[in-house]
């Protein structure tokens, strides 16, 4: 008499040894993946190119406390009074220049630096009485004279008044850091045309006003005596 045949064997008792094994498969390629990638994972991400830095807003740039140890009250003031300057926060460096002023420390350079930032704020008669000033304290500071001229010129819109200002300029310092500025802005006043085309290192051709003659110059970080 023969056998039955055997019963088949349940659905999921037939399936589990393929499940298994496609479970095994799967996680064996896992972890030979998050092997071969593991250096990767671990290095730093490298930075994409940095976007060009943004200023802060020279208000809330704050000097260092010890900028001033040490020093007498006066030149404190003027000491942080050129933090912010070469920052370009004219606000606070005209008060703190006024401020080493009315203590006693008064010179045609601190006047000078006084009247560029006046100018900067948009306070041009104050700019002037400045360099003026500076002037009659020092006939030989060069930069006080020669920045009136710029300012007639740029700021007061009286080229008559600019022109004059160089050729005295010229005829008092004629081995000065800007008789060659001084010599191209006369001849573009008297044709009404504003700005100064620097020689070499500056660009062919390049524009450039007295404003940013100083500027340029905050920024290669010069002696502030020596701003034109």
């Amino acid at each position: 008499m023969s056998k039955p045949p055997p019963a088949p064997p349940p659905a999921a008792s037939f399936w589990l040894p393929f499940v298994t094994i496609g479970l095994f498969g799967g996680l064996l390629g896992a972890t030979i993946t998050y092997l071969a990638l593991r250096p990767q994972l671990q290095a730093p991400v490298a930075a994409g190119p940095l976007a060009p830095a943004v200023n802060p807003d020279p208000a809330s740039q704050q000097p260092a406390t010890d900028l001033t140890a040490g020093q007498l009250p006066a030149q404190a003031d003027r000491t942080v009074g050129n933090f912010y300057y070469d920052r370009q926060n004219w606000t606070l460096a005209i008060q703190h220049y006024e401020s080493a002023i009315k203590q006693g420390l008064d010179d045609a350079d601190i006047r000078t630096d006084l009247g560029n930032a006046y100018r900067f704020a948009g306070r041009p008669d104050n700019a002037l009485a400045q360099y003026v000033r500076a002037q009659q304290m020092n006939p030989a500071h060069e930069f006080s004279l020669f920045n009136q001229g710029g300012l007639y010129l740029e700021d007061l819109k009286q080229p008559d008044k600019a022109i004059a200002v160089w050729q005295q300029y010229l005829e008092r310092f004629p081995t000065g850091q800007n008789v060659g500025a001084a010599r191209q802005l006369i001849a573009q006043a008297r044709t009404g045309v504003t700005g100064l085309v620097l020689p070499p290192p500056a660009e062919p051709g390049k524009s450039i006003s007295t404003e940013d003659l100083i500027l340029q110059q905050i920024h290669a970080g010069q002696a502030k005596s020596g701003k034109p």
